[in-house]
């Protein structure tokens, strides 16, 4: 049955999904691309596109999008709720933990070398993006195949987020529509 499998599939993935949206992409795209075959690799990433312009947590809107996409409005329910279930338990565990032990050395010492995976996670889902961004596959990097469009929009993104200090909701509103102006008018596969 669909909606167990949704429940289970969003409920592990809620219950080890540590740093936020960003550090759990790879872990959601192994469970709904790879393992369950619900979307490919280009419809995560459309997906995760649509969820970083859309309020609310990556990780919610993306078990939103996957539950309607499968199961339609029951579907994306039970995804969401089971999603953040885990959470809602582990936070009041740990929240009751850290307050208690927070002014030992030990725990912070937990703290930081929580931060290095963290940024391993970031980093192996920013390659992924990337890579299926720039060749059309998460596991593939074809040089001649690079999509040059896509390479040089995101680098003009890059400069204007951080030079110009373009916010994250008008670099993605401006990409979206010189995107679309770019492959239309030169008819370039997307």
């Amino acid at each position: 049955m669909i909606y167990l499998e949704l429940f289970i599939q969003f409920l592990l993935i809620g219950a080890f999904s540590f740093g936020g949206g960003l550090a759990n992409m790879e872990l959601i795209r192994q469970r709904v691309v790879v393992q369950q075959g619900w979307l490919t690799n280009s419809e995560f990433s459309d997906i995760i596109s649509i969820s970083e312009m859309t309020p609310g947590p990556l990780g919610i809107n993306i078990a939103s999008f996957v539950g309607v996409r499968v199961a339609g409005i029951p579907g994306t329910i039970i995804s969401t709720v089971s999603y953040v279930l885990p959470s809602v338990f582990i936070v009041m565990a740990l929240a009751w933990f850290y307050y208690k032990y927070r002014s030992l050395k030990g725990m912070q010492g937990v703290l930081r070398g929580l931060r290095a995976a963290i940024a391993a996670m970031v980093i192996a889902s920013a390659v992924k993006l990337t890579c299926n961004a720039f060749w059309g596959s998460a596991d593939s990097f074809n040089l001649p195949e690079t999509n040059l469009i896509a390479v040089c929009l995101c680098a003009v993104m890059v400069v204007l987020l951080y030079k110009k200090k373009l916010s994250p909701v008008q670099a993605i509103l401006c990409s979206g529509v010189i995107g679309a102006v770019i492959y239309f008018v030169t008819g370039a596969p997307a």
